[in-house]
């Protein structure tokens, strides 16, 4: 059957609430049961500038799936989208996805020029990963406890699709921080400093902290960072801590937060720390780090903490690794940095049994 494809628009609200709502849907996506119509109106009639969403219509008009892209926000992110992909369930097996699937790549390839589009699907939703590997996406790993579904959080295969011209891959016009550092001279005196938590009136100590090229080249971080833009970030709610140098310099800065609103992964934080250059191999990221799991484990409500760390940074994987958290994905080009766009590793660890 041909299907035409349209953009979403205000006035499929009730067609699009009985396709959010599908058993199936619900199911096998991050969809919430009992969704009200309302909800999807004012969805609809307030929809995000980043997320373009197409539908699959039959001959006579009739609404039967919806996909999309969720363009990344992040500057050093922004050749990248995350894929969504919802066909109603009477409407399963009859090409309503493959349909929408390819309006949605050509228009992220000749519209959009995406370098990099990534999902998530859970796991047992087999006819759904044969589908996108009929259409170039690749296996990167498997996220373990990522979608509560049903009171059981099951694990998520994470899959890419990569479209890069020669050298954009992996290249840099400029080399990033060595790989390894040097083991710390042992007759350096070891620096004093104190954890607590992160206060307004520190937005000028984490943005110089944040200026080193080397704390850039290793975080998604900008360079010139803006003292006023961190000042909103430590407002935002989320757990900060900073390490203080005997002086009152900001020598380490970490946070906690939650990367998605979504009710079902509700029970994942994402967390990140950044060290001042000279203090590297002082224990500053150690000390933060621990503080930062032992709020998790016995003041948080999360299950499982992740975060993302750039392929090559072997001292900061070395420390992730200490602190449990085993490398889930091989995200292939997943963050811009000099110039070339880098491949990362997503690390988890569990904070809470089940």
């Amino acid at each position: 059957m041909h299907y035409q494809i349209r953009r979403l628009a205000p006035t499929d609200a009730a067609a699009l609430h009985r396709l959010r709502t599908s058993p199936g849907v619900v199911r096998n996506t991050l969809q919430q049961p009992f969704q009200s119509l309302a909800s999807v109106q004012q969805l609809l009639d307030n929809f995000p500038p980043h997320i373009h969403a197409l539908v699959a219509c039959t001959p006579d008009g009739e609404l039967v799936g919806c996909g999309g892209l969720h363009l990344s926000i992040p500057p050093r992110r922004r050749h990248t989208a995350l894929l969504f992909l919802m066909v109603r369930d009477d409407w399963q097996g009859k090409g309503v996805g493959g349909a929408l699937l390819s309006a949605v790549l050509d228009y992220a390839d000749n519209w959009l020029d995406l370098k990099r589009i990534e999902l998530d699907a859970v796991h047992d939703n087999h006819g759904a990963i044969a589908l996108y590997e009929r259409y170039g996406f690749v296996h990167e790993g498997v996220a373990r406890g990522f979608n509560l579904r049903e009171g059981v959080y099951e694990d998520a295969v994470l899959m890419a699709r990569l479209r890069f011209r020669p050298g954009e891959h992996a290249a840099s016009t400029k080399s990033a921080e060595p790989a390894t550092r040097p083991a710390p001279r042992q007759d350096r005196p070891r620096l004093a400093f104190n954890l607590r938590h992160s206060e307004l009136d520190d937005a000028a100590g984490v943005a110089a902290l944040m200026a080193h090229d080397s704390v850039q080249a290793n975080t998604l971080q900008l360079p010139y960072p803006d003292e006023n833009a961190w000042r909103q970030r430590l407002n935002s709610g989320d757990l900060g801590l900073v390490a203080e140098a005997a002086d009152g310099s900001i020598v380490g800065n970490a946070a906690i937060w939650q990367p998605s609103d979504n009710p079902r992964l509700a029970h994942i934080a994402e967390l990140g720390i950044s060290v001042h250059p000279a203090q590297h191999g002082q224990g500053v990221g150690s000390a933060l780090f621990q503080a930062l799991l032992q709020q998790a484990r016995n003041y948080l409500p999360y299950r499982r903490l992740q975060l993302k760390v750039f392929s090559d940074n072997a001292p900061a994987i070395a420390l992730y690794e200490k602190h449990g958290f085993v490398t889930e994905a091989l995200l292939r080009g997943d963050g811009l940095r000099h110039g070339g766009y880098h491949d990362c590793l997503l690390m988890a660890r569990a904070v809470k049994q089940p």
